[in-house]
């Protein structure tokens, strides 16, 4: 079973989560709850280039994320997608509604 490490940061109006590894049904839990409530909280940047796999359960999870962020206002952004990141998100058909971005410096 693959891991994920997490490594946070915070920008001047984002917080950051450096993914690397496997966001799937095994290794969600922790960072489910921890992005959950940061959407509410400040825009978010989850940095993707790292990912070596991304299931459909983490694919849930960062699009529930996605919808809680705009629902209070803050934007969710996806940056710097690796090859398998960007296939699970293509998958979805929803590609193009996601906040897309390859340097923190272009968020809003």
């Amino acid at each position: 079973m693959e891991q994920l490490v997490i490594t946070e940061k915070d920008g001047a109006n984002y917080h950051l989560y450096e993914l690397e590894g496997a966001l799937n049904a095994y290794t969600l839990g922790e960072f489910q709850k921890n992005l959950y409530a940061m959407v509410i909280e400040t825009n978010v940047v989850v940095d993707m280039s790292k990912l070596i796999e991304l299931d459909p359960a983490g694919i849930g999870v960062l699009m529930a994320a996605f919808n809680d962020a705009q629902d209070v206002g803050n934007k969710l952004y996806f940056m710097a997608m690796s090859n398998e990141s960007e296939k699970a998100i293509a998958s979805t058909g929803f590609k193009n509604e996601f906040h897309l971005i390859n340097s923190v410096t272009e968020v809003a």
